[in-house]
């Protein structure tokens, strides 16, 4: 039996067996797996010799189905998780850690309808929004990584840790206070214009030098399309010295420059910038 057919079989009474008690349809766990798993190969990644998947997986969904679904989401996103570790072990594809299957809703998808984002994303802010998830499901995590209510047997067992983790996996230890001195600053001779850079959208910014809002939202100056970015996430900006001030606003998933989590620091040329799973680049030209 493949491991779609196992899967299948796993989840036909847990979640397609609902319908009748729901009154309506759910969506279907099999096409939710099947697309997950599209999703996983379009957006593999080359590095090092070894070809990487990515780890996490957003299911977006409607409102109503949202509500209709919610119980089912632990066993559902748990045997989703085993289904994608095995295709990508079966595929000769790397994780760099247990992948993270989550549903969010979007308003904009009808009742029944659905859609998969797939994205690499290092292996430390997966497992914080792995904890997000079990504080969502009211789930005690014991202490690993696997979900504790899923079932064990194929239903769900936690994959072997990855051969090797993907190339430049960022570091996301504690929070460090990332402060900057004024005195430290040296101005260039002749002023140089700064972009950020936006390496996932391959999108590029013109900075003017008076404070510019990153975000979700489209009020922002530097509007961001990643749902892991706070409405209103950080802000950029050149103080009176000439040094590029980047501030987290209180976001909820934090601020990093060059893998450190940051409140406020002054950025140089060519540093690297996350916000959200979306990665950005401060340029100076």
């Amino acid at each position: 039996m493949g491991l779609l057919s196992r899967f299948e079989g796993k989840m036909e009474d847990t979640v397609e067996g609902a319908a009748d008690r729901m009154g309506a349809a759910p969506l279907s766990p099999v096409q939710i797996a099947k697309k997950a798993e599209k999703q996983m190969r379009r957006e593999k990644m080359v590095g090092a010799g070894k070809q990487y998947a990515p780890t996490l997986y957003t299911v977006l969904v409607n409102a109503d189905d949202d509500r209709r679904l919610l119980g089912y989401y632990p066993t559902l996103a748990g045997e989703t998780e085993t289904y994608l570790s095995a295709k990508a072990a079966e595929s000769g594809l790397v994780m760099d850690g247990q992948p993270l299957v989550r549903f969010i809703v979007d308003d904009d998808l009808r009742h029944g309808k659905f859609d998969v984002i797939a994205e690499m994303v290092a292996s430390p802010l997966v497992e914080q929004l792995r904890q997000e998830e079990y504080a969502r499901y009211g789930i005690l995590n014991q202490g690993g990584p696997a979900r504790p209510a899923a079932p064990v047997g194929y239903g769900y067992q936690a994959p072997a840790p990855a051969p090797a983790p993907a190339p430049q996996t960022m570091d996301f230890s504690a929070p460090a206070e990332v402060g900057y001195d004024y005195d430290d600053y040296v101005a260039d001779e002749e002023p140089r214009q700064a972009y950020i850079y936006d390496i996932t959208n391959d999108r590029a910014f013109t900075l003017p030098g008076d404070a510019e809002t990153i975000g979700r939202e489209s009020k922002n100056d530097i509007v961001i399309p990643d749902i892991n970015v706070s409405r209103v996430h950080a802000e950029i900006r050149q103080d009176e010295s000439g040094a590029w001030i980047l501030t987290d606003l209180g976001s909820t998933n934090g601020t990093f420059v060059n893998g450190r989590q940051i409140k406020s620091a002054a950025l140089s040329d060519a540093d690297r910038i996350i916000v959200g799973t979306t990665n950005l680049e401060f340029q100076l030209i």
